[in-house]
């Protein structure tokens, strides 16, 4: 009997210590987005950020995108990535921020949500930003806009010139 409780009691230890939080979080991230938007219909956005810790271990993580919660990806060692596409129509510039929760605080999120609470009440482990200048789309005139004009204009000086040679 005492050996079943201890060995429950060195597992719920172990537990306890082996699935602490991450404490003192430290976050570098860096973003990349599409910046050439004249053969392509969507603009990628990915930010990867590092994650370290003091103390405890980083559990899944997710990020809230447009108000959804979707998982991060683990790309390596301490390293998350979130990817989304937006249409370039209504892909706006500026800085877009994206809070990364963890386990509980998804629960959390995913609570309010049901209760119909705010969201943005729910604190997130911490926030990442990423920066899009902005996507060119191409020149302002089309180039077959621009010989077709030019043609037009060289015709008509030609014609011009013609009918006062001629007379």
């Amino acid at each position: 009997m005492y050996k079943s409780v201890f060995t429950v009691t060195i597992f719920a230890v172990f537990s306890v210590v082996h699935c602490s939080s991450c404490l003192n979080i430290d976050v570098t991230s860096k973003s990349f987005t599409t910046q050439d938007a004249t053969i392509v219909s969507n603009i990628g956005y990915i930010s990867e950020f590092t994650v370290g810790c003091s103390s405890g271990d980083v559990t899944s993580l997710y990020a809230e995108l447009e108000g959804n919660l979707v998982p991060v990806s683990v790309v390596g060692s301490s390293k998350y990535q979130v990817s989304w596409t937006e249409e370039a129509k209504t892909a706006r510039s500026g800085e877009k921020v994206i809070r990364i929760f963890d386990e509980d605080g998804y629960n959390s999120y995913r609570k309010a949500l049901r209760s119909g609470e705010d969201v943005s009440s729910v604190p997130a482990l911490f926030s990442v930003a990423v920066n899009h200048p902005g996507a060119y789309s191409g020149p302002w005139l089309k180039s077959e806009f621009v010989a077709t004009v030019v043609s037009l204009v060289i015709a008509y000086f030609a014609l011009a010139s013609r009918s006062k040679v001629v007379s």
